[in-house]
């Protein structure tokens, strides 16, 4: 029994000294590493050419051509029948729901009316391009009445919204509108990142989420010339926004995440496993016989894109199919299962990147943001602990990792706000966006009030 005891202690003892080294110990100060003068595209001729052309800001409503349309519902008919493999009590257990892929195809061949979506967007969206970096950038622009009709922000709440894969601009439709309902003054910029829905893709390497910061940033000091805004973003939109909060701290008034960029790391496990409990449960974790099984079902589209994304995208950009079935398995599957995202919006959400043919770029993403030059030390600051810049977070239950809050708290210096959410999943602004909106509001009025 005393050397259990002595066990016990010796244990206790070594966690806390790993969990003072971790939360207390030195600090190393690191930084990103990002161009703020690189052309992306391939041909330094057309770099050049593109240089009279940077920050121009340009309508840029979206009229797809007849034929485009005509040849993917030529496709959809065309489609073979699908085999589900082996049936299952669960339907999803083996990825993609055939039966329910079917049901959307069907929907999207007869029912679906992209032309209905395209004047939406063009009459309520605002959809404009500019060219940061050499690459034409598409986002929407969406102005409260009071400077509708100038440039003027004197009046406006500027908020840049960041989306991520497999998301694109339109996530943020009814989250706008519930924003909107709070305090019209919101000013809304909704960029689709570099090789996602309507933006252009780099032709070299480099264009990993720090970068994207940067052009970002670009976009809304250079292009629009605002002098101060906020920041909303989940998903690669969140990795986006931690990066932007330090290289323009003078410029981000604050930020907001429903994507925490913090994993729990192997020293908190025993910490967070045997002493500390939220609401009855071990803190959010896994059952640890579990781990391995949750890992093994999560993890291999993130090593499939981050090692060879074009093996998945090229099939993509050529099969409807293909595309509603890898990027509908994660809507399912990363969702509260209470929410109802309709099927016209799922739809509208795949069309920008059938469109598009942005499946591979979009894809790509994720190689860059591990195999670039700059990788290392990117990945290296992202995990660096004690995060500065302010920031308030939404953690939703059904997001696509769960995170502790006390690891949280460790990770993040000065947190404005953290809200446990009781529904919702990864593509929030989508699914709950009146739940999402109140807590972005309310960061919004609480660093007026710090201010």
């Amino acid at each position: 029994m005393k050397s259990l005891n002595a066990f016990k202690i010796a244990l206790a003892a070594a966690i806390v000294a790993v969990l003072a080294k971790a939360f207390f110990g030195s600090q190393e100060m690191i930084e990103p590493i990002v161009y703020w003068d690189k052309c992306f595209l391939k041909d330094q001729r057309e770099c050049e050419a593109k240089k009279s052309q940077e920050h121009s800001v340009i309508p840029a409503p979206l009229s797809i051509p007849q034929e485009q349309l005509d040849d993917l519902k030529m496709r959809l008919s065309m489609r073979k029948p699908i085999n589900g493999g082996i049936l299952s009590d669960d339907p999803w257990e083996n990825g993609m729901n055939p039966l329910y892929l079917e049901e959307i195809l069907s929907y999207w061949e007869n029912t679906y009316d992209w032309r209905r979506e395209e004047r939406y967007i063009n009459d309520n969206l605002s959809p404009h391009k500019t060219v940061i970096d050499g690459l034409d950038i598409f986002y929407l622009h969406v102005k409260p009445p009071a400077v509708s009709s100038t440039t003027s922000h004197e009046k406006s709440i500027p908020m840049l919204l960041l989306h991520g894969w497999p998301g694109s601009v339109m996530e943020f439709r009814y989250f706008i509108q519930s924003m909107h309902k709070l305090n019209p003054n919101y000013e809304f910029i909704i960029p689709s990142l570099p090789g996602y829905g309507f933006s252009q893709a780099a032709q070299v390497s480099g264009m990993n989420p720090c970068q994207m910061a940067v052009v970002v940033q670009k976009l809304m000091t250079q292009s629009l010339h605002f002098d101060k805004f906020f920041v909303q973003g989940g998903d690669w939109g969140s990795v986006i926004a931690h990066y932007l909060a330090f290289i323009s701290p003078n410029e981000v008034l604050g930020t907001h995440i429903n994507m925490p960029q913090v994993r729990t790391p192997i020293w908190a496990i025993p910490y967070v496993y045997f002493f500390h409990w939220e609401d009855g449960k071990r803190s959010g974790l896994l059952p640890l016989g579990q781990f391995p099984g949750k890992m093994l079902n999560l993890w291999p589209y993130l090593f499939q894109q981050a090692t060879r994304p074009n093996s998945v995208g090229i099939g993509m950009q050529d099969s409807p199919v293909a595309t509603a079935a890898w990027i509908l398995d994660k809507f399912y599957s990363w969702t509260d299962p209470q929410s109802d995202i309709s099927k016209g919006d799922l739809i509208t959400n795949l069309m920008f990147y059938w469109l598009t043919g942005s499946q591979t770029t979009a894809a790509t993403l994720y190689k860059e943001f591990m195999w670039s030059e700059t990788s290392a030390q990117n990945i290296k600051f992202l995990a660096a602990q004690r995060f500065a810049p302010s920031v308030s977070i939404s953690d939703f239950p059904f997001e696509l990792f769960s995170t502790p809050e006390v690891v949280v708290r460790a990770h993040y210096k000065h947190i404005i706000s953290y809200r446990k959410e009781d529904k919702g999943g990864h593509f929030a602004a989508l699914e709950y966006p009146e739940t999402l909106a109140k807590h972005v509001h309310e960061m919004v009025e609480l660093q007026f009030t710090n201010s």
